[in-house]
C-alpha cells in the first residue's frame, strides 16, 4: 500500500524556508549545466555545418590553424597536380588560395570590447570550392576595390558590419574597406569571417604568401590518395579533409566542457547535500506522524518510497525552472575565442532535446543521491519509541 502523491505534496509546504533553498540550489545547478551544455551545441553546431568532405586543406606542416601556416608560391605551383582535383568550366583546377589575417572590431552592445574577427582573402575560385557560401544581401566585392563581404553571424554580432559600414584593414589599419555584401554559409565558421579581394590583403598586409590551400575534389572518396599527395615529398605540405580541420578547431571546446562538468559535478555533490539536509529535518519533525503511518499498516518500503518522492517532487519543480531559465538563453548570439586561430567564432547557444535529458538525469540523481540516507532513517523509525517521544 503507498501513501498518495497528495500527501507528499502537501508535505513540502510544512517546511517552507528549507524546501525553498533546496529547490533554489538545484535550479542553479540545473541552470548552470543547461547553459554549458547549450554552449557546447552552439560550438559543435557551428563547426559541424563547416567544410565540405569534397574539399581538402593544405596547411604548412606544423603550423596549428591557418593563422601560423604560410604556403610560398613555389609550394603552391605545385598543388595543380594532385590527383582528383576537380576542374571549373574554364579548365582550371578548383584550388583557392587564401590568406588568412585578423582585424579587432568592437562588439555590439555596452562597452564594445574588441574581438579579433577573421579576415579571409579570396579569390573568385572560392566560391566555387567552398559552394556553401551563398550571398543574401548586397553584392559582391569588385576585385581591386577597397570593398569586402561579411558573414551574417559576424555582421550580427560585431559593429560597423551592415552593409555601407568601413572597416579598417592593414597592419597599420591604413586602408578602410566598405562593406558591400553579406554571406550565410549553412551557420559554420565562415559566417564569423569577413572575406576581401586576395589581392586587397597582399597590398594592406605587405604579403606575398597565402596561409591555406582548399581544393575541391571530383571525387571525395579519392580524398586519401590526394591527402597523400600532398603530404609526401612531390609536394611536402600538410593536407587533410576540411571537416577535420573544423573538427579539430572544436578540441578545445570540449576541454573547457569537461572541466566545467566537474564543476556542475561538486555542486550537484552540494546539492544533494542540501537535499539530504531537508529530508533529515523533515523526517526528525514528522516521527510521529510516522510512527502513526506505521500502525495503521503502511509497510517500511512504502514510508522508504514517501521521502524518495518528496526529494524527487522537489528536484523536478527545480529542474523544471532551471531548463525555464535557460530556454531565455537559447538563440542568444555569443562570440568564443578560439586559443588555436585566436579569432572569435560566433555561435548561438542552443537548448537541445540532450540537454533536456542531461537535466532531467541530473536533477533525478541529486534527488536519489539525497533522499536515500533520509529515507532509510524514516523507515526505521520504532513505532513505540517514536509514540512515547510524541
Amino acid at each position: 500500500m503507498a501513501l498518495p502523491i497528495s500527501y507528499n505534496w502537501r508535505n513540502l509546504f510544512v517546511r517552507k524556508l528549507s524546501t525553498a533553498l533546496t529547490f533554489t540550489v538545484v535550479t542553479v545547478v540545473v541552470f548552470v549545466l543547461a547553459v554549458l551544455l547549450s554552449f557546447a551545441e552552439g560550438i559543435r553546431a557551428s563547426l559541424s555545418s563547416s567544410g565540405s568532405r569534397a574539399n581538402i586543406l593544405v596547411l604548412k606542416p606544423g603550423s596549428t590553424a591557418e593563422g601560423t601556416s604560410i604556403i610560398l608560391p613555389e609550394e603552391y605551383a605545385r598543388l595543380p597536380q594532385t590527383p582528383g582535383v576537380a576542374r571549373g568550366p574554364d579548365g582550371r583546377p578548383l584550388i583557392s588560395r587564401e590568406l588568412y589575417v585578423q582585424t579587432s572590431i568592437p562588439r555590439r552592445g555596452p562597452g564594445g570590447a574588441p574581438a579579433n574577427v577573421a579576415v579571409r582573402g579570396v579569390e573568385d575560385t572560392a566560391f566555387a570550392v567552398h559552394d556553401e557560401v551563398r550571398l543574401v544581401e548586397g553584392r559582391m566585392f569588385e576585385p581591386g576595390a577597397l570593398e569586402v563581404i561579411v558573414g551574417r553571424a559576424a555582421r550580427d554580432r560585431y559593429r560597423n558590419l551592415e552593409l555601407g559600414g568601413e572597416i579598417p584593414l592593414g597592419r597599420l589599419g591604413h586602408r578602410t574597406c566598405r562593406v558591400v555584401g553579406v554571406f550565410e554559409a549553412r551557420g559554420g565558421a565562415f559566417e564569423s569571417e569577413i572575406w576581401a579581394p586576395l589581392t586587397l590583403l597582399f597590398d594592406a598586409y605587405a604579403r606575398r604568401f597565402v596561409s591555406s590551400a582548399a581544393l575541391r575534389l571530383e571525387d571525395p572518396a579519392a580524398a586519401q590518395a590526394a591527402v597523400a599527395y600532398v603530404n609526401g615529398p612531390a609536394v611536402n605540405l600538410e593536407a587533410r579533409l576540411e571537416t577535420d580541420y573544423y573538427r579539430e578547431l572544436s578540441a578545445k571546446t570540449r576541454e573547457i566542457v569537461v572541466l566545467t562538468t566537474i564543476l556542475v559535478g561538486i555542486m550537484g555533490v552540494g546539492a544533494a547535500f542540501a537535499v539530504a539536509n531537508t529530508m533529515y529535518a523533515a523526517v526528525d519533525g514528522r516521527r510521529r506522524e510516522i510512527a502513526m503511518l506505521r500502525t495503521i499498516g503502511f509497510p517500511r518500503g512504502s514510508i522508504m518510497a514517501a521521502f524518495v518522492v518528496e526529494s524527487l517532487l522537489i528536484c523536478m519543480a527545480a529542474c523544471a525552472a532551471g531548463l525555464g531559465l535557460s530556454l531565455l538563453v537559447n538563440g542568444v548570439r555569443q562570440d568564443f575565442l578560439s586559443e588555436a586561430t585566436w579569432t572569435v567564432l560566433a555561435y548561438e547557444l542552443r537548448v537541445t532535446p540532450r540537454t533536456l535529458v542531461a537535466a532531467l538525469a541530473t536533477a533525478g540523481c541529486v534527488g536519489l543521491l539525497g533522499a536515500m540516507a533520509p529515507a532509510l532513517r524514516a523507515a526505521r523509525t520504532g513505532v513505540i519509541e517514536a509514540l512515547r517521544k510524541a
